[in-house]
Order: structure tokens, then C-alpha cells, then sequence
């Protein structure tokens, strides 16, 4: 079958390539302006506490905890704008920068998959539209960089061709850059590594499967220990004591006594919660979900809430319409970003969801690409129409 797009000659073609790469420049341009100049630098909340970590580091040479580790990236971004005198606006400035980085790799990685420039524009449009998950990069929170990381290194993986040293170290040093940003990092060690080892071992001899699942295993459930038990304000019982949905927002009204060990922040401390209290756990994580899944807030507006539900939702259905052309053709993708989406879901059930979606806004990118199958075969139907 003749490529339609070589009717209109390729000097044509490539022209129009340029053409939409430079409108979502553009978008992406006024987007993150609009953003600067309508919010200003936020500096409240959480964005208050790495300022005081960053300042804190300065002084003594070490956070004030060692949880505060895992986040160690921004408060050493924030201590080198104290340190030199740059300003907050530095720290915006490289979160805008890896948020372009982000959005660049993202548009590539989409046409790589779908062979199409016009389904990497919608794509690429629709991120930029996904508002709630660009506001952060005028934050001082973790969110910008960690979704930025996040996504180049999803986006750089399923670009490997062959497994190669120099290839295994860069996704080590994006796993390990991740992990100290923020601790949920460590959720993308099993995707990483599961996805690796089905795309490059799956054919190498059982014994071997074997032990490196055993070792890719063993590694990811000790660090995940060591970030339970780091300190600090993590308390992963809270949210049990006080049947908490919304961390931050206890419903003390519900409460109930829990079974609990004495060290509560240890994968055994939440076993045990879990087959102690199993009905508990159950009915919260099945608030958790719909918390997760809906996105609507009782403290957003109505036209806030609409657009969360109206966005997010088409494109929950947009999904369902593709599973069948991602079983047939990207089942290894298919993979990879189902179990991003699916431990990142598991831990909200874990913990507690977050009162402004951040947990959900950074598997958002993937959740817009598991959609683009039906998107490119509208694309498709209305060429054929013209």
C-alpha cells in the first residue's frame, strides 16, 4: 500500500514535521509563561520545607532526616541557588528545562511507536493539555523533576535496540537519579528491570531467569525496606489508624483499632497490617481507588472537577478501544507502562492518596500513550475520507 503522506512529496512532508514540532514549541512556550506569570514561583507548603531542608544542608552538610534523602536532588538543586545567589527562578529554569526534555523525548517516543508524526502531535498537545501535571514546574516541590525523570527514562528504554554496557549504566544512573528525588522512584525498579529482562533474556537458559529475577527481586524489596524505614515524618500506619483517604485529611469519625506491629514502617509491618485487618484494608483501599481513578475533589471547583473527569475519563475509553492492538503489536510496552500505572495504584492503596492528584499525574504521560491506538485510527479513517 502506498504511504499517503509521500502524495504531497517528502520535501513537503518533512516540512510539515517541522511545522508541528514548532506549535508545540510554541504551546509549550506560552503554557509555561502563562504558568510563570499567573502563579508566580510557589513557595508555600512543601516547596517551604526544601527551602528549609536546602538551608539546613548548607549549614551542616546533611538533611534534617534521613528520609529526607530520597529527596535529596531537589534540595540540592535549591541549596546551589541559595549558595550562589541565583534565586528561585534558577530552580524553575532547570525544571522547565528537563519538562522540555521530557516533552521532546515524549514526541519522539511516541512516533518511534505508532510510525506517526500526527499521533505524536495529538499526544505531545494532550500532555501539554494535561494542566494539573505542567503546573508544577513553576513549584519547588519534587513533582516537576521526578515526572520529567520519570518519563525520559521510560521514553529512553523503550529506544533500547541492544543491551549494552554504556546502556545499562545510563539506565542504573536514571534509576538511582530517580530514586533519590523522590522515594517513589522505587517503583520504577521493577517495571525497569522486568521490561529489560523480557525484551533481552527471554530466551537465555531458566537457571538464569531464575537468578536474576531472584537478584532483581531481593534488590528492589531491601532498598524498598530501607526507604519504609528511613524516618523522619513517614508514618505508613497513619492512614490505617485514621482511615485516611486523603493524606494530610484524617476521618477520625470511622476510626478504628488496628492490629499493628511495633515497627509499623517495614514491608513486615505491612504484611501484618494487611492479614491482621484485612477487612479494614479492603474497604480503604477501595475508597483509595475510586479516589485514585475518579480525580474529582470536593475542594475543587465544578469547572475543575469537569475538566479532571471529561479529560481523564475519554481517555480511560480511549484505552479500553486499544488493548486489543497493544496485545497484537507492543505487548513488552504494553507491560512496562501497565506495571508503572499498577504499583504506583498499589502504593496509593498502601498509603493514601494525595489531595491534589500527584501521585496519579505522574503515570499520566502513560496513561495518554496507552490511548493513542484509537486516537491514530481516527487519525487514519478521516485521511482516507479527505
Amino acid at each position: 500500500m502506498t504511504n499517503k503522506r509521500w502524495k504531497i512529496g517528502p520535501v513537503q512532508y518533512l516540512h510539515r514535521i517541522g511545522t508541528l514540532k514548532m506549535i508545540l514549541l510554541v504551546l509549550w512556550l506560552l503554557l509555561n509563561t502563562f504558568l510563570l506569570l499567573h502563579r508566580g514561583i510557589y513557595l508555600q507548603h512543601e516547596s517551604a520545607k526544601y527551602i528549609n531542608q536546602a538551608r539546613l544542608f548548607l549549614a551542616t552538610g546533611a538533611p534534617e532526616s534521613p528520609n529526607f534523602w530520597l529527596y535529596i536532588i531537589q534540595i540540592l538543586l535549591i541549596a546551589l541557588s541559595i549558595k550562589l545567589h541565583l534565586g528561585f527562578f534558577f530552580v524553575v529554569l532547570v525544571q522547565f528545562l528537563f519538562n522540555l526534555v521530557a516533552t521532546a523525548f515524549f514526541y519522539k517516543t511516541v512516533q518511534y511507536i505508532f510510525a506517526d508524526h500526527r499521533t505524536a502531535f495529538v499526544a505531545t498537545l494532550l500532555l501539554l493539555a494535561d494542566y494539573c501535571y505542567q503546573e508544577f514546574n513553576t513549584y519547588l516541590y519534587t513533582e516537576s523533576l521526578f515526572n520529567s525523570f520519570t518519563l525520559i527514562l521510560s521514553c529512553y528504554l523503550i529506544h533500547v535496540q541492544s543491551l549494552t554496557i554504556k546502556k545499562v549504566s545510563a539506565v542504573i544512573a536514571m534509576l538511582l537519579i530517580i530514586c533519590i528525588t523522590r522515594p517513589t522512584g522505587l517503583l520504577f525498579l521493577p517495571p525497569t528491570f522486568l521490561y529489560l529482562f523480557l525484551v533481552f533474556f527471554r530466551n537465555t537458559a531458566p537457571w538464569k531467569k531464575i537468578a536474576l529475577l531472584t537478584g532483581i527481586s531481593i534488590l528492589f524489596f531491601f532498598a524498598l525496606n530501607l526507604a519504609l524505614g528511613s524516618g523522619g515524618e513517614l508514618d505508613f500506619m497513619l492512614p490505617f489508624r485514621d482511615d485516611r483517604i486523603i493524606c494530610g485529611l484524617p476521618t477520625l469519625p470511622s476510626f478504628q483499632p488496628i492490629n499493628t506491629t511495633t515497627n509499623g514502617n517495614s514491608l513486615y509491618g505491612l504484611l501484618y497490617y494487611i492479614t491482621h485487618n484485612t477487612l479494614q484494608f479492603l474497604r480503604l483501599a477501595g475508597l483509595k481507588s475510586a479516589a485514585f481513578w475518579g480525580l474529582a475533589r470536593e475542594w475543587y471547583s465544578t469547572r475543575h472537577n469537569i475538566y479532571l473527569i471529561v479529560f481523564f475519563w475519554s481517555l480511560y475509553l480511549m484505552i479500553l478501544t486499544s488493548l486489543g492492538y497493544w496485545f497484537r503489536r507492543n505487548l513488552y510496552i504494553l507491560f512496562y507502562l501497565l506495571s508503572a500505572i499498577g504499583l504506583t495504584w498499589f502504593t496509593v492503596m498502601l498509603t493514601c492518596d494525595d489531595w491534589g492528584n500527584r501521585f496519579y499525574l505522574t503515570i499520566s504521560p502513560f496513561i495518554i500513550i496507552l490511548a493513542m491506538p484509537a486516537v491514530q485510527k481516527v487519525l487514519r479513517s478521516r485521511s482516507k475520507s479527505i
